[in-house]
């Protein structure tokens, strides 16, 4: 193939690739300067929450008996924690993720899952802005910004950054913070990675074909620039 063959091909898949190939490759660029303005805290939320002092659990006595609160739990147990909920010692003997029996350490009461207004007055606790709560919703599913353990309440506050707090209905542990920096970011990794599911999946196949055609508008791009730079031409 001649030059003036290889150059007319060349061109012509660079425009055909570069029309598919463009949309994705300002979507990661978008992507990337997102990520470098916002710090991760920020996304997560961590700047807004308010820091809370260390907890001894060393002085353990007058705890309930363990092998007495075993017999309370209804299914096989893997992992058993010890914790403060509020000022409450308590023991959580998790089955899973989502179901935890949370026993009050002193006495042996059965506290989970935790009432609605528990969970406001936890997620206020955490939340450091003092601005008011706008709504309080019982999360069964995990869907959309939240995935994480279930059931859990999704306390709505009225700031400027739409933030949820969520925390679980089982622990009473916040576990997520989510605001408008979360939701852009989160939008923005979708696109970056290309899973439209779960936001995870390295390896899916709509990704690797992208980045494969990525490089090959690349190497035309400069495979066009060699064979009609004057660097290039032989001198007559």
């Amino acid at each position: 193939m001649n030059r003036r063959a290889a150059q007319k091909l060349l061109r012509k898949w660079h425009r055909r690739l570069g029309v598919i190939i463009g949309i994705q490759l300002f979507f990661w660029t978008l992507g990337g300067a997102y990520f470098s303005w916002f710090h991760i805290d920020n996304v997560r939320g961590t700047t807004d929450r308010r820091p809370k002092p260390p907890v001894n659990l060393a002085h353990t006595r007058g705890f309930f008996p363990l092998d007495s609160l075993l017999s309370m739990v209804e299914h096989p147990v893997y992992k058993i924690e010890v914790a403060y909920l509020d000022s409450i010692p308590v023991y959580l003997f998790f089955e899973n993720n989502d179901r935890v029996t949370m026993v009050n350490a002193r006495n042996g009461a059965v506290l989970s899952p935790i009432s609605r207004e528990w969970a406001t007055a936890i997620a206020k606790a955490d939340f450091k802005p003092a601005v008011p709560v706008r709504s309080v919703t019982l999360v069964t599913e995990k869907k959309g910004e939240y995935k994480g353990p279930v059931p859990a309440y999704r306390i709505a506050f009225d700031y400027w950054k739409g933030t949820n707090v969520y925390v679980h209905a089982n622990t009473g542990r916040v576990t997520a913070h989510r605001n408008s920096i979360w939701r852009g970011f989160d939008f923005l990794w979708m696109l970056h990675i290309l899973d439209f599911d779960e936001r995870e999946d390295f390896n899916n196949w709509v990704l690797r074909i992208m980045s494969l055609l990525g490089l090959i508008t690349i190497f035309s791009g400069y495979g066009l620039w060699a064979l009609t730079s004057p660097w290039f031409r032989r001198k007559k």
